[in-house]
């Protein structure tokens, strides 16, 4: 029994070293430097009399839906890299619009700020 007794301890107190000896080498291990990540402006909200350009997200359609002043797509598209003026912003059934021209509009998730 007393056998028994100092294997369970001796194997206690070298997984207790183990542990330690793990958290230290973790504690001392410094992370390689990273790059400067880019800075998002702090109002990216587009505002009239802005320059747009129009983004894409599925690379393969290379369009984006045209809309209409009610927030419904229309069969039009724009191309990618297509660049505007903003005429107007508003917001429709939760859905931020853009207007380009007199008669179409785009999702502000489809452009960024030129």
């Amino acid at each position: 029994m007393k056998k028994l007794v100092k294997v369970v301890s001796g194997l206690v107190l070298a997984v207790s070293f183990l542990g330690v000896g793990s958290t230290v080498s973790a504690a001392t291990f410094t992370a390689p430097k990273l790059g400067v990540a880019e800075v998002a402006p702090t109002d990216p909200a587009i505002k009239k009399g802005e320059k747009i350009f129009v983004t894409v997200k599925d690379t393969k359609k290379q369009t984006v839906a045209v809309y209409n002043k009610d927030a419904k797509k229309t069969s039009k598209t724009v191309k990618m890299g297509s660049t505007f003026t903003a005429k107007d912003v508003k917001k429709v059934n939760g859905k931020k619009i853009v207007k380009v021209s007199s008669d179409k509009w785009l999702n502000t998730k489809d452009v960024v700020k030129d």
